[in-house]
């Protein structure tokens, strides 16, 4: 977990530093504060579980694998789009690809939406 923590603050300085104005390691995750106030929370516990958290406000946008939407057709994978509660399919990741593949595009659909405001 470290050194994939390490991994991802590296991606983070080298493909994302138009978006990121700081970035944080904690011993349970990365933070990754953006220019407009907004911070994202990444963690990986293990190869095939993450959470990738964008906190906008009192909007969230979060793509994890926790198991407990088994009615979405990416299952486990899923996204929390807005809130809590609005919880669509995952069309943002890729299966079967190392998290820190799935990291760059998490970061490029973050970037995407900033762009489109």
């Amino acid at each position: 977990m470290f050194l994939r923590h390490l991994t991802f603050l590296k991606i983070a300085r080298e493909d994302f530093s138009d978006i990121i104005a700081d970035r944080e390691f904690h011993a349970d995750r990365v933070r990754l504060k953006l220019m407009d106030g907004s911070w994202i929370d990444v963690r990986c516990p293990v190869e095939d579980k993450f959470s990738f958290h964008w906190q906008r406000g009192e909007k969230i946008f979060r793509i994890d694998t926790d198991p407990h939407h088994k009615g979405i057709s990416t299952f486990p994978r899923h996204v929390h789009f807005g809130s809590e509660d609005n919880i669509i399919e995952d069309y943002v990741l890729e299966e079967n690809v190392p998290p820190e593949e799935n990291f760059r595009r998490f970061m490029s659909w973050v970037r995407e939406l900033l762009r489109r405001e």
